[in-house]
């Protein structure tokens, strides 16, 4: 009886740290993208937004749009005639994407100005560290509040050019969201640079409007509000 009971119970345990376990997962890699004009699909994304609890994000295969996966539920943005069209749809490849399921966040309040990226990347880690995260290893978090000023792209490769490190940015769509409800997926880790990360950075982070029209990849970001932070529980 006594053996049985601590079976049971281990069983429960177990089941209780899967509950708050996250596995960040890469498919692809971005050296491969910046450094050997690697631009096809490495995943569907339809193999995966079955799975419960998931967010991800990456460019569209051929460099043709961005993907950012908010709870199981992919938003896919393109170029079209000059102006960014988002739609929700899982019949899209990436040409990298790096993923992870969480279940449990944790939520913390952020109150101060943050001025630039690298000023969030520091509070990121800030935050982070007094968690409990553990930052030797990848880890998402999210955003989800009133930005006062976001930049952000979305990459539309011009088919027959030769894709470098140096023109990547040559082919995208630019702008910037003033005053509005966004939600923002971010993965960090200084130990990924040029596999989800660039190398002058150890985020990469993709941001959505409120009313999901518009999905970018995030290049700057300026916080004069009050702001959610999610980090995994």
């Amino acid at each position: 009886m006594r053996n049985m009971i601590l079976i049971l119970l281990a069983g429960w345990l177990s089941c209780f740290v899967l509950d708050y376990k996250y596995d960040v997962k890469v498919a692809g890699a971005m050296r491969n993208i910046m450094q050997n004009n690697d631009l096809s699909a490495k995943i569907a994304l339809d193999t995966l937004v079955p799975t419960a609890n998931l967010y991800g994000l990456g460019p569209v295969e051929e460099l043709e749009g961005e993907v950012i996966i908010l709870n199981s539920i992919p938003y896919v943005s393109s170029v079209d005639d000059g102006k960014v069209v988002t739609k929700q749809t899982q019949k899209v490849k990436a040409a990298m994407l790096v993923y992870t399921q969480v279940k449990n966040w944790q939520t913390t309040q952020l109150t101060s100005p943050i001025k630039n990226y690298s000023e969030l990347e520091r509070v990121i880690e800030k935050y982070a560290k007094a968690k409990g995260v553990d930052l030797s290893k990848p880890f998402p978090f999210l955003l989800e509040g009133k930005v006062t000023r976001t930049f952000f792209h979305v990459i539309d490769w011009q088919e027959g050019v030769t894709h470098t490190a140096a023109n990547h940015k040559q082919f995208a769509k630019y702008g910037e969201l003033k005053n509005e409800e966004v939600q923002i997926v971010g993965f960090y880790s200084d130990k990924h640079h040029s596999i989800f990360t660039h190398h002058t950075t150890n985020m990469h982070l993709h941001v959505v409007n409120k009313a999901k029209t518009l999905v970018g990849h995030l290049d700057d970001i300026v916080l004069q509000n009050q702001i959610v932070l999610k980090l995994p529980q």
